[in-house]
This record gives structure tokens, C-alpha cells and sequence, in this order.
């Protein structure tokens, strides 16, 4: 019974091919639904949040959106601008994660569902952990710690990443923190309790203590800068998601490097990234539109993600097509159970910025760790309170 014409729209990854598979999907999705009609466009990341905002505000703007869950769902839910889809949720049945599941979580509301997922592993230079005389990767914080003073020892360099939150906030969620607490009936900043302290100076404290990071981090604002330590073969380990992979073998066939699951702090934890769906406000036809999200987000949607090699955020997939791509993504599959979203709270894009900022300014040797913390602490509560 369903009718009407949808614009879907999704990060250009999913239509620059020439047989796109979610193009497959949505011919697939019509045949079964002949009076719906529906329209694919791709857009780069920051375009396509420039272009839904600014059409969704004009009371425009495509039926189904696909949105970073680093804070895009809140922001537009704060504004407006998407569905809450609680009871439509409920009635699909779909055991989605609770992680990706939770970054769409507004006022007690759900505004989005998990498209797909990802989150950090620890890539590592087997040759270099051979060389420091170090049979395994580490899996604890401490055998971390102790496999990168053994490496700087040695003259090579230990830990590279890129300089943003998705690093950083490993850190503190494994320790039990997570920087800012919304449970409650107000943000509550927690970065400068004793948890949070224990996470932020271990962190910091692999530059103050051993020089840990390559220098050239310090200007790793993207991902293609950031792999570049490791690639050269010079650097121990790598923190990075699933797309990191395949730059890496290409980059430098001739690396020996290996992936392990995040070592484990307090608890088991990483920081999440990924992309969920939500629906426009001013869609005009919102039942077709949540059809077709719920197809997307279904089985009958897995290969539209699994063709890239992308692991779907429910917890009933088939994963064999994916670790026929890559059996290491087992990794990322592994850790799909404790993958935890950034704080959810509107512009969680400048809590990311002031988290890295207060690390830049231990990295830049301009403060302690204890003095950045502080600060962070304050920029936070106010931050909150605004």
C-alpha cells in the first residue's frame, strides 16, 4: 500500500561506482513497492550536512538522510529537522547495537538507526614488536604502555594517529569515563574526576613520558597524514578504524603489520563512528520513507554494505561476506558489543575539538597534562551551561 516519490540521501562512498549497490537496493525495494519511487543521491561528508540542513530549514530537503553518528542525529534533532522513530523501531523487530543505536538518542528519543558501523583497532609493525623482543601485541593498557618505552628505546617511534576524539576517547571510556555523562537530567562533565585524570594523563603521558608520538602528527588534521608514520615502517602501532586497512597494504605491500582489538583498560570499551538513517520532518512521504530505512538497515540491505567491505549495525548479520574481503575484521566485529558513542550532547563537535585541543596542548609541550585537564574541565561546564 505504500506510495510516493523519496530522495535518499547518503555519502558519495555508496554511489561512486558504476553499478552501485544501494542503486540495486532501491530497483529492488520498487519492485516490491511499484508505487514508490526512489531517488539516490551522494554527497561528500560535509556537503551532504551543509545541503540536508540548509534544505531541511527551508522546509525542504531529501526524505531519508544518512548521518555521521559523531553528533550529526542529535543536532538535527535539536533543531527539528528529523522524526523520532521510537515506535517504528519497535514494530521492525530488528535487534540493532546498542551503541550505534544510542548516537541517535535524543531527550529520551530515538531519531536515527545504525546504517553501519565502525570503530578502532590497534594496527601494529610486526617486524618492530620482533625487534623489542615482545612475542604478542598488547592487550592491557600496561603492555601498551611498556611496548612503546621499549620501542622509543630503540630509536623507532611508538603510537600514531590522527589528532581528533576518535583516539582519544578510546581512552576514557575504557577507563569507565565518559567525559561527558548524560543520563541524567543535565550534562555532566566528568573529565577531571579520577577516572577521567587516569585516562587523559596515560594518554599524554605516552608523549611526556617516552616521545611517543611521531612528529608529524602534529599535523595530522586528516587520515591520509595520520597513516603516514606507519606506513614508512618507522612507527610500532597505529590507532585507526576499518577503512585504515586497505590504505595501509597498498601504501606499503611490503609492510609485516597485524590488527588486534584495542588493549583493554578498566573495562573493555572504543569509541564509535559509522553512519545512521533518519527520516526528514518535512518528508511527504514518511511511511515510504521508513520503508525503505527499514529495508536498507534489514538483511535484504547487508550487501549494500558488505560489498564495501561495511559491517551493518544490528546483531543478527552474516558477516561471511565480509571477512571474505578481510578475515581481520573479525577485530571489528569482535568489538561491535562495547563500541560506545561520544557524548550525546548538540555541537558534540566542539566537545571533540576541546578534548583534542587540551592533548595538543601537552603534545605541543605547552602544558601538563594536569594544567590541560583543568582547562578542559572549565571550557566544558561552559560549554554545558551554554
Amino acid at each position: 500500500d505504500l506510495s510516493g516519490d523519496i530522495t535518499v540521501l547518503v555519502n558519495n562512498a555508496f554511489t561512486n561506482s558504476n553499478d552501485p549497490a544501494i542503486n540495486r537496493a532501491a530497483d529492488e525495494f520498487m519492485k516490491i513497492n511499484p508505487n514508490v519511487k526512489v531517488t539516490i543521491e551522494g554527497l561528500s561528508g560535509s556537503e551532504l550536512i551543509s545541503k540536508y540542513t540548509t534544505s531541511a530549514m527551508a522546509g525542504a530537503g531529501p526524505d531519508v538522510v544518512a548521518l555521521d553518528n559523531a553528533g550529526w542525529p542529535i543536532d538535527l534533532a535539536a533543531m527539528g529537522l528529523i522524526i523520532p522513530l521510537d515506535d517504528k523501531i519497535k514494530a521492525s523487530g530488528y535487534d540493532y547495537l546498542q551503541g550505534p543505536l544510542d548516537s541517535g538518542m535524543y531527550q529520551g528519543q530515538y531519531y536515527s538507526v545504525p546504517w553501519y558501523f565502525n570503530n578502532t583497532g590497534l594496527y601494529y609493525n610486526k617486524t618492530i614488536l620482533e625487534d623489542i623482543g615482545v612475542a604478542n601485541p598488547p592487550t592491557t593498557w600496561e603492555e601498551l604502555e611498556d611496548c612503546i618505552k621499549k620501542a622509543t628505546e630503540k630509536g623507532y617511534e611508538g603510537l600514531a594517529t590522527r589528532l581528533d576524539g576518535y583516539a582519544i576517547f578510546n581512552f576514557f571510556f575504557q577507563n569507565d569515563n565518559p567525559v561527558i555523562d548524560t543520563t541524567g537530567d543535565k550534562p555532566v562533565v566528568t573529565v577531571n574526576n579520577e577516572s577521567g585524570k587516569e585516562a587523559f594523563n596515560f594518554y599524554a603521558g605516552l608523549h611526556t613520558k617516552y616521545k611517543a608520538f611521531p612528529e608529524s602528527m602534529k599535523e595530522a588534521t586528516s587520515w591520509d597524514k595520520a597513516y603516514t608514520p606507519f606506513v614508512q615502517g618507522n612507527c610500532l602501532f597505529f590507532i585507526c578504524g576499518d577503512w585504515a586497512y586497505k590504505n595501509i597494504a597498498t601504501g606499503n605491500p611490503d609492510l609485516q603489520f597485524g590488527l588486534v582489538p584495542m588493549p583493554k583498560g578498566k573495562k573493555e570499551a572504543v569509541c564509535l563512528g559509522g553512519y545512521n538513517l533518519a527520516i526528514n520532518a518535512n518528508s511527504k512521504a514518511p511511511d515510504a520513507a521508513w520503508a525503505f530505512v527499514e529495508y536498507l538497515t534489514g538483511k535484504e540491505g547487508d550487501f549494500v554494505l558488505t560489498e564495501q567491505g561495511r559491517i551493518p549495525g544490528r546483531t543478527d548479520v552474516d558477516y561471511a561476506p565480509i571477512l571474505e574481503i578481510n578475515p581481520d575484521y573479525q577485530v571489528f566485529i569482535d568489538e561491535a558489543a562495547f563500541t560506545t558513542p561520544r557524548p550525546r550532547v548538540v555541537n558534540a563537535a566542539s566537545v571533540d575539538e576541546k578534548v583534542v585541543d587540551a592533548f595538543k596542548k601537552v603534545f605541543f609541550d605547552m602544558m601538563t597534562p594536569d594544567e590541560a585537564l583543568a582547562e578542559l574541565e572549565a571550557e566544558l561546564n561552559a560549554f554545558v551551561e551554554e
